[in-house]
């Protein structure tokens, strides 16, 4: 049965070189990670294992000392510049296999729940991507205590004799702020859209792209029956509620991504089921369903269609995620597709379709893993087409402006799609058509 104690006597008795996990995202722990990093300054050699840390927790001086050793399978925040600086280990790993790869031996586990209820059950509330895993497998399971964690439905309930320590929570529940869609995101999706096989089972990763795409999905998600799996953000709501009206539901999910309108919206509703990264993100599981459709962003989509999404010129600025999971899923689900949404230049003008990638950077999908790079300008289909085709394919939904020079040392004979009739004839008419 759990006790009741102390911020500052949480970890009493966790020794030197103990081995911490922590959940993520909006289940980041705060203030249980700001006692680990005060802790790790007293006993010295803490080695913390997370996720996507959201919230930014004090860790740096602990890190900066050397006291706290921290690895992340998702660099993010405040964690980013640790890693340029050599003080953060980036371990790649896809999210089905965090519990197998990242919880292994972990002394300690901490989590973010509810208050218990009267039968003694508390609610992991918006993550469980590996959380009752970690609870499972830990010596040592320390919850954070908050009135503000949802009590969702599916396997997000953990009794209190699981739990060894309670601590109450003195920060409120981090938030995770959707990216603004603007013109060219709205863009973007609308190609997306235009692609989409009814009665596709649909997995939206995160930044504006799919922030507009689930904004316009939500008006089209009765009549085209979609389905959605993984991730659910605010803007998603409209989209949730269409699909299970439509008797698509519920929504598997792994993290709710939000503010205090998510949360609310998803305190006992059972439209959003809250399950684990090992059902979620299992592609067998995947498989099973319809014609499934991954959509996610990159950094950058070289000519041969190779996809970089953790790094910027070697530096990671985030992590495989779940995006290798619904990838392989996709790829076995009769009909599914694998799209990458990308805006065709950064902030600063330059373009996102390259020839070749920065050689410190990291292939996060492999040329065969994708079936289609979506712009603003349009779609390159690249499955089954040769390298010539996908390059023509990938140069003309490249901004304008650089197009030019992408086909500057391009392969014999490439030439943009519209002038270029032998890759033209593959490209599919309708979304029907699609290879």
């Amino acid at each position: 049965m759990a006790i009741w104690t102390s911020r500052e006597d949480a970890f009493d008795g966790v020794p030197a070189g103990a081995r911490v996990v922590a959940n993520n995202c909006c289940g980041t722990p705060l203030t249980l990670l700001s006692a680990l990093a005060d802790h790790a300054e007293r006993v010295g050699g803490i080695e913390l294992t997370a996720g996507l840390l959201l919230g930014d927790p004090p860790l740096e001086p602990a890190v900066r000392s050397g006291a706290l050793r921290l690895r992340s399978w998702h660099v993010h925040g405040g964690l980013r510049k640790l890693f340029r600086e050599g003080l953060v280990d980036y371990v790649p790993t896809r999210l089905l296999d965090v519990p197998d790869v990242m919880l292994t031996g972990a002394d300690v586990a901490l989590v973010r729940v509810s208050p218990p209820d009267a039968d003694g059950y508390c609610s992991l509330g918006p993550s469980t991507t590996f959380a009752q895993a970690a609870i499972d497998r830990a010596r040592l399971v320390i919850a954070e205590v908050a009135e503000d964690v949802p009590r969702t439905c599916g396997d997000s309930r953990v009794h209190e004799s699981r739990i060894d320590r309670f601590v109450r929570s003195e920060q409120p529940m981090p938030e995770y702020a959707a990216s603004p869609a603007d013109d060219v995101s709205r863009a973007v999706a609308r190609h997306v859209l235009e692609i989409l096989p009814d009665g596709a089972t649909l997995q939206l990763g995160i930044g504006s792209i799919t922030e507009a795409l689930a904004a316009d999905l939500a008006g089209e998600a009765r009549s085209r029956s979609f389905g959605l799996v993984g991730l659910v953000t605010e803007t998603m709501i409209p989209l949730v509620e269409a699909i299970a009206e439509a008797g698509r539901g519920p929504v598997r999910s792994v993290e709710l991504m939000g503010g205090r309108a998510l949360m609310e919206w998803a305190d006992g509703n059972p439209v959003v089921q809250m399950l684990s990264s090992q059902h979620v993100h299992n592609p067998i599981e995947l498989a099973a369903l319809p014609t499934v459709v991954s959509v996610n962003s990159a950094v950058a989509v070289d000519l041969r269609g190779q996809v970089v999404a953790e790094t910027v010129r070697g530096s990671v600025i985030a992590g495989v995620g779940g995006s290798a999971d619904f990838s392989e899923g996709a790829h076995l689900s009769p009909g599914g597709l694998r799209i990458i949404a990308i805006r065709s230049t950064t902030r600063d003008g330059s373009s996102t379709i390259v020839r070749t990638h920065h050689p410190a950077d990291t292939i996060t999908a492999p040329h065969h893993s994708v079936d289609a790079v979506v712009t603003e300008h349009g779609v390159a289909w690249l499955r089954g087409r040769s390298r010539r085709e996908r390059e023509a394919a990938l140069v003309a939904v490249a901004a304008p402006e650089h197009r030019a020079a992408l086909l500057d040392g391009a392969a014999p004979a490439v030439r943009p799609a519209s002038a270029a009739p032998a890759a033209a004839a593959h490209q599919p008419s309708t979304p029907k058509d699609a290879p």
